[in-house]
């Protein structure tokens, strides 16, 4: 896979709630500390970009291999809410095609989070940390997600790559999954800050329409014989669902924290629409500031 780091502007966040301490700190790490006592150091940020207000959106974390997370959602000022081991997490599991068979677990953790700004729109963050900063890696589930009418190019997303990612030996992948009876034919780009789908080396467009065509950038198989299982049941992939991976490993990182972003965009073929399932697969590895 060809590597790259994407810079991706930062934007207020405002969200309806307060009961977390965050503190971005220097490359490699990210603190956050709960109310109830709990705190992780080594925290991998997700931000979704531009979220509507009005809707209910649910982020679930489910541990591979015995991985034990914690999630929060975060809003303006690093205010936000915490939660760990969510018995409505317990179903959540998934068969994908770079993680295999990921099986429920106790350990998930869950948010249903919402705001109301009287802009429409923000951006909030999602941070899923190791309990005791353990490390290992985990799927990140996030419902209530839709492509529609009004949504211009469509929905971005960006996460900020670390030390502790690059570290982890696991690759970052990003899965946008039909939900249901939903029309929408899934089509996911790496963009730059203007939403410009980016090139890789050789001048081709980083983006995937169908997975396992040759319509989608990189190594990737059809997800028809894949599903995710979330408290609704069991979601099949299907032929025309889309997934990008990337190999992190000795990824050069800046020293500013703020440029080392991956961005998406979520879209459709033709402007089919409907809801989707978005699904980000991460792992975070042993740092030490100054080397491995």
């Amino acid at each position: 896979m060809k590597r790259m780091v994407v810079l991706f502007a930062l934007a207020a966040l405002l969200l309806v709630f307060s009961s977390v301490a965050v503190q971005a700190q220097e490359v490699g790490e990210f603190t956050v500390n709960c109310d109830n006592g709990t705190s992780f150091t080594n925290g991998i940020e997700f931000q979704v970009v531009s979220m509507r207000a009005g809707y209910d959106y649910t982020a679930t974390a489910v541990g591979i291999n015995g991985f034990d997370p914690v999630l929060a959602v975060l809003g303006e000022g690093g205010d936000g809410l915490c939660n760990d081991d969510a018995s409505e997490a317990s179903r959540y599991s998934a068969d994908l095609p770079t993680t295999g068979v990921v099986p429920a677990s106790n350990l998930s953790s869950q948010l249903t989070f919402n705001h109301d700004s009287s802009s429409g729109f923000q951006d909030i963050s999602l941070v899923v940390g190791g309990y005791g900063d353990q490390y290992g890696e985990f799927l990140l589930i996030l419902e209530g997600m839709g492509v529609t009418a009004a949504d211009n190019a469509g929905d971005p997303f960006s996460v900020r790559l670390s030390p502790t990612m690059t570290n982890s030996g696991v690759p970052l992948d990003v899965y946008m999954i039909t939900r249901g009876q939903s029309n929408v034919d899934p089509i996911i780009s790496l963009v730059d800050a203007d939403l410009n789908i980016r090139t890789d080396d050789s001048g081709n467009d980083i983006y995937c329409d169908d997975a396992g065509t040759d319509l989608c950038w990189g190594t990737s198989v059809d997800l028809s014989d894949y599903s995710v299982t979330i408290n609704s049941g069991t979601l099949p992939g299907w032929q025309y669902d889309s997934y990008l991976s990337f190999d992190l490993t000795d990824l050069a990182l800046s020293d500013d924290p703020d440029e080392n972003f991956l961005s998406f965009l979520m879209s459709s073929y033709e402007g089919s629409q409907g809801q989707y399932l978005l699904v980000f697969h991460a792992g975070m590895g042993d740092f030490v500031k100054g080397g491995k």
